[in-house]
């Protein structure tokens, strides 16, 4: 049956899957408004914004290659709770500097910040998951952020013309 097939605690996987559908649809969210921000508002270019982008990703990469063991060592709750607040750094950054140094300290540690959360989240489904099932649990994971990645973006065209940039960035 298909209830057999997913993590023995139901209600810790729900709350990893929302996890993962609010991170994506956090950063869906702004998407669309954070480039025109960028360009007319910030006065940034193409190459200003690729830079930002890309300071993020290093980051996120060089954060998971060197941080992604904290969830063993310290518990994967703590990890996650951790990685939550430094992911929203980004937004704070946003809706709070224009300095295109600060904004991208603020990218840097929400890099970080998912470089702590996703491993530890799918170390979190592993430990739940039956080991028979733990690529379809993996694949709820994945279906979540990628529920997030469409609801993010649909919902700003409902709210893009009531609210400005930085109230969507504190959102």
């Amino acid at each position: 049956a298909f209830r057999d097939t997913l993590p023995n605690s139901l209600s810790d996987f729900l709350i990893l899957l929302c996890i993962c559908f609010a991170v994506m649809f956090a950063w869906a969210f702004i998407e669309p408004s954070f480039m025109f921000y960028a360009y007319d508002d910030l006065g940034w270019s193409s190459s200003m914004l690729g830079l930002m982008m890309s300071t993020y990703g290093i980051a996120l990469m060089l954060g998971e290659f060197g941080l992604s063991h904290l969830g063993d060592r310290f518990g994967r709750k703590r990890v996650i709770t951790l990685g939550l607040v430094l992911f929203s750094a980004q937004f704070i950054g946003l809706a709070f500097f224009q300095n295109y140094l600060w904004i991208a300290v603020t990218f840097v540690i929400a890099g970080l910040g998912t470089a702590l959360l996703d491993p530890a989240i799918s170390a979190s489904i592993i430990d739940i998951a039956p080991s028979e099932h733990r690529a379809r649990a993996m694949g709820f994971k994945s279906t979540a952020g990628s529920l997030g990645n469409i609801l993010g973006p649909a919902l700003i065209v409902l709210s893009a013309s009531t609210w400005n940039a930085r109230d969507i960035f504190l959102v």
